[in-house]
């Protein structure tokens, strides 16, 4: 093989291998400030993968927190009730919606209680060891949902 075949060779291999990566986002990511004392908080949003095949997220992280997992709000024998959901799987072109009150990803553990205004970055890993940064915007403790930009 020539040099100019394994370098072309070589090239397309590279391009077929970025396409392969599903683009994971988070749009309109928002939590709350949470109350004074509290190490915990849910964050909210869209996930969406934007690529051709399903996508499961196998971690989540947080700087300066102990654990990141989705959960579930259901109703449980008249009382609300959070159920962890793993694995995360995303399929393509379609949005995993979490709102107040039903699905949602829970932080806890907090080093620190964020502030109104702050902006926290969640690293995702996927199975396939692909790494995606979610940012999520940080609202008072009274917002009902995310402030546009």
């Amino acid at each position: 093989m020539s040099f100019k075949t394994g370098l072309v060779g070589f090239l397309l291999f590279g391009v077929i291998s970025l396409n392969a990566v599903a683009e994971v986002r988070l749009l309109e990511g928002w939590t709350r400030s949470p109350p004074p004392g509290v190490d915990r908080l849910a964050i909210y949003g869209r996930l969406v993968n934007d690529g051709d095949t399903p996508v499961v997220l196998s971690r989540l992280e947080l700087a300066g927190a102990g654990q990141v997992m989705l959960h579930e709000t259901v109703m449980d024998a008249g009382q609300m009730r959070m159920r962890h959901i793993d694995p995360i799987e995303l399929s393509p072109s379609k949005a995993l919606v979490m709102a107040p009150q039903g699905l949602h990803l829970m932080v806890m553990g907090l080093a620190r209680s964020p502030q109104a205004g702050e902006t926290l970055t969640i690293k995702a890993t996927t199975r396939l060891d692909e790494v995606h940064t979610f940012l999520v915007r940080v609202q008072p403790i009274t917002a009902l949902g995310p402030v546009p930009n």
